[in-house]
C-alpha cells in the first residue's frame, strides 16, 4: 500500500474515532489573500513584483535586495528578478485580472478552502478595488465565501500622510459601515460568518484599544439582513501575552492563528536570516493559540477562535518590511512544517471550527499556496487531503491541477482572438470547464478542457509567423536626436536620454497583426548612488495615476519610503523601469514590448516611439535591438 494511501487509512480510522466527540459538518478553511502584484500588461505596473529592500535592523549576509521585474530570460519565457523566493508555476500574474481571480477561486475550491479573507485597508485603499472585483467573481461560483483580513495599520499609515489620526476613530467607524453595507450585502453564504453575524478578521498595530472602545461604543448601523458582526483578533497582536489579552480580550469576540513564530537565532549554517523557526517552534506555537483559544471559550472571554496552518515563510522578498530577515522552512530535517501542523489539528483541535491558511498568494514572504516551480503543487495537495479530513468530508484530488490548466488555455485562446481566429466556439466552451471544476466534477472538466486543448493547439497550427530583429539605429529603428557618445556607447543622464522612433512602414505591420515584441540592450551604471533606467513609450491606454500598492504590514518608517519609491503607479508608457545601485558593472536585458500598450504613433518626446531615461544617475547603453514575431492567421478555407 502507497505512503499517501496508508495515511489516510491512517486518518478515516482516526477520524471515525474522534468524530464520536463531535460533528465536523460546519467546519471551514480559508486563506489569507494579498492583493499587491500587478503586470505590465493588466495594469501598467509591476507593482509588488518589483521592489528594493532593505533590512535595516538585520545581521545576515545580504540585507538589501533589488527586484527587477521587467528582466526576462534569454527566450522570454521567464522572469529572472522577481520579488519573492518562490517563482510561481504561471509566473507573474496582476491580482487586479479578473481571469486570474477566477483562477484563484477554482483554485481554492479544488484544495478545500471555503473561502478568501482579503488583506483589506480602507474604501480608498488600492485593496478596496480588488475586493470588489473578486466579491463579483466570486458569485459566478458559489458557494465561495469573500471576507477581509482588515490591516487596520494601513489605515493608520494613511492618516499618518495626512496628519489626521486624530480621525483614527470616525474613519475607522466609517469603514466598518461600509463593510457592513457593501461587502457583506448578500446572504450569509457569501461572506464568513456565524449565523447571520459577519466575521471581520483584525490584523492589529492600528487602532489602539481605547480607539476601538470608542468604535464600539459609537455603534454601528446593522442592515437588516444581519445581526451584529463579531470582532476577530489575530493572536500575535491582541492575545500572545496575558497583558495583552488583558487589554483586547474584553473588546474582542475571538482570535485567530497566524504564521507560526519565527525567533530563533540563527546558525552560522544560517547567514541569509537573523531568525527562524523549526518543527519544534511550530508545534509549540499551534499549541498556545489551541490553549488561549480553547480557555477564551471555555470562560467565555470569547466566543470562537480559529486555528491555523502556513506552508512556510521567507521575507527577503520585501526585505523583512525593513526589519529582520525571517525564514520557516517548508521542511524541517525532512519532515514538512504545513503537514505536521494539519495533524496537529485533525488530531488535537475539536473546539475551532474555522482555520485560517496564511497565505494563499503572498509571494513577497514566500508563503504561498500556489503552485510554484519549486515546490509544485505540494501544498494544494496537502491543503485537499487534510481539509478533507477536519472537516470529516472525502478526500478528491483529482482537480488540483485543473485550474492552472484551464488558466493556461484561457490565455492561448485570447491570444488567439488578438490574432483575428474566430474563438466564439472554444472560448464558450472553456467557461463550461471552469463550471465543471466550480462544481466538483472533475473528470468532466479533465475532459472538457482535453477537448478545449486540441481545438486551440488545431487553432494554432494555422498561426504563421514572420520574425524582424532590428538593430538599432536602421532604416526601421532609428535615433531622432543624435545620441551622445562615450566610451563607443550611447551615454544616459539625467539630461540626456535616447529618443527612437520606428518607420511608418514597420509601424503599420505592428499595429496591423499580433506580435510578441521584446526590446534588448546592454547598459553599466557610472555612478554609485541607487538610481534607474527608464524606458517609455507612446501609448493610448490610459493610465490609472495611482499606485496600487498595498502597504506592507509591519514596517519602519524608512522601510515604507523605500517601497513607495520603488512601488510604481500605474502607467501604460512605462515598458521598464531597472532599478541599478552597483557601478561598473554590465547588464544585460530583455525586456517585453506589449501590443495592448505601445501605439507606434510616434507621439513619445521628440515624435519619438520609445525613450530612455535615466533617473538619479548616469548610464553607458550599448547593443539596443528590438525583436518581434508577427503572427497571421491562415484559415485554409475554413
Amino acid at each position: 500500500m502507497s505512503g499517501a494511501k496508508l495515511l489516510s487509512v491512517f486518518f478515516t480510522f482516526t477520524f471515525f474515532i474522534k468524530s464520536l466527540n463531535g460533528n465536523h459538518g460546519n467546519r471551514k478553511v480559508y486563506a489569507d489573500l494579498t492583493t499587491n502584484r500587478l503586470t505590465r500588461e493588466h495594469d501598467g505596473s509591476n507593482g509588488m513584483w518589483s521592489l528594493h529592500g532593505v533590512a535595516h535592523a538585520s545581521h545576515a549576509t545580504k540585507t538589501e535586495f533589488i527586484f527587477n521585474a521587467d528582466l526576462l530570460s534569454e527566450d522570454g519565457r521567464n522572469h529572472l528578478n522577481i520579488a519573492s523566493m518562490v517563482y510561481p508555476m504561471l509566473g507573474p500574474t496582476s491580482d487586479l485580472d479578473e481571469e486570474y481571480l477566477e483562477y484563484l477561486i477554482l483554485q481554492a475550491k479544488t484544495a478545500k478552502i471555503d473561502g478568501f479573507l482579503v488583506e483589506w485597508g480602507f474604501r480608498e485603499h488600492p485593496s478596496n478595488v480588488a475586493l470588489e472585483k473578486i466579491i463579483a467573481v466570486a458569485e459566478r461560483h458559489q458557494p465561495f465565501e469573500i471576507g477581509v483580513n482588515w490591516c487596520d495599520h494601513w489605515l493608520l499609515q494613511w492618516l499618518e500622510q495626512k496628519n489626521a489620526t486624530d480621525q483614527m476613530v470616525s474613519e475607522f467607524h466609517r469603514n466598518a459601515q461600509y463593510l457592513l453595507d457593501t461587502a457583506f450585502y448578500t446572504s450569509s453564504k457569501r461572506f464568513p460568518s456565524v449565523s447571520l453575524r459577519p466575521l471581520i478578521f483584525l490584523f492589529g498595530g492600528g487602532i489602539t484599544s481605547e480607539q476601538f472602545r470608542k468604535v464600539l461604543a459609537i455603534g454601528l448601523k446593522i442592515p437588516y439582513w444581519l445581526d451584529p458582526p463579531l470582532w476577530i483578533g489575530n493572536y500575535l497582536n491582541f492575545a500572545e501575552t496575558e497583558e495583552l489579552w488583558a487589554e483586547w480580550g474584553p473588546l474582542m469576540d475571538g482570535i485567530f492563528g497566524w504564521i507560526p513564530s519565527r525567533t530563533r537565532v540563527v546558525p552560522p549554517s544560517m547567514p541569509q536570516w537573523d531568525y527562524y523557526g523549526n518543527l519544534a517552534d511550530t508545534t509549540r506555537y499551534q499549541q498556545n493559540v489551541s490553549s488561549a483559544g480553547e480557555g477564551c471559550v471555555r470562560n467565555g472571554t470569547c466566543q470562537l477562535w480559529c486555528a491555523s496552518a502556513s506552508p512556510g515563510f521567507d521575507n527577503r522578498g520585501c526585505a523583512g518590511w525593513g526589519g529582520t530577515l525571517k525564514y520557516l522552512p517548508r521542511k524541517w530535517q525532512g519532515t514538512s512544517l504545513y503537514n505536521a501542523q494539519w495533524k496537529y489539528h485533525v488530531l488535537n483541535n475539536f473546539s475551532a471550527n474555522i482555520l485560517i491558511l496564511p497565505t494563499m498568494n503572498d509571494y513577497s514572504e514566500a508563503s504561498v499556496l500556489l503552485p510554484t516551480k519549486q515546490y509544485g503543487f505540494e501544498a494544494l495537495y496537502t491543503t485537499e487531503l487534510f481539509a478533507s479530513f477536519w472537516k470529516g468530508s472525502q478526500s478528491d484530488s483529482a482537480g488540483v491541477t485543473l485550474p492552472t490548466w484551464w488558466f493556461s488555455l484561457k490565455k492561448s485562446i485570447a491570444f488567439l482572438n488578438q490574432t483575428g481566429v474566430n474563438i466564439t466556439k472554444v472560448a464558450a466552451q472553456i467557461e463550461d470547464c471552469s463550471t465543471k471544476i466550480s462544481l466538483g466534477s472533475y473528470a468532466a472538466a479533465a475532459n472538457c478542457l482535453e477537448a478545449v486543448q486540441l481545438k486551440t493547439d488545431m487553432l494554432y497550427t494555422h498561426l504563421t509567423v514572420d520574425d524582424f530583429t532590428l538593430e538599432v539605429p536602421n532604416g526601421k529603428m532609428y535615433f531622432v536626436k543624435p545620441p551622445l557618445m562615450k566610451f563607443g556607447a550611447y551615454l544616459l543622464n539625467t539630461t540626456h536620454g535616447l529618443y527612437l522612433r520606428m518607420s511608418d512602414v514597420m509601424s503599420r505591420v505592428l499595429l496591423t497583426n499580433n506580435y510578441v515584441g521584446f526590446l534588448q540592450f546592454d547598459y553599466i551604471l557610472l555612478d554609485n548612488a541607487f538610481t534607474r533606467i527608464q524606458v517609455y513609450s507612446s501609448t493610448k491606454r490610459k493610465s490609472t495615476g495611482t499606485t496600487f500598492m498595498s502597504f506592507p504590514r509591519q514596517t519602519t518608517d524608512e522601510q515604507y519610503t523605500e517601497i513607495l519609491d520603488s512601488v510604481e503607479a500605474g502607467n501604460f508608457a512605462v515598458v521598464c523601469d531597472l532599478m541599478n545601485k552597483v557601478p561598473g558593472v554590465w547588464h544585460h536585458a530583455n525586456i517585453r514590448l506589449y501590443k495592448s500598450n505601445i501605439a507606434w504613433d510616434h507621439t513619445a518626446p521628440l515624435n519619438s516611439d520609445l525613450h530612455f531615461k535615466a533617473v538619479g544617475g548616469s548610464y553607458l547603453v550599448k547593443r539596443i535591438s528590438l525583436e518581434f514575431h508577427v503572427y497571421h492567421y491562415d484559415s485554409g478555407g475554413k
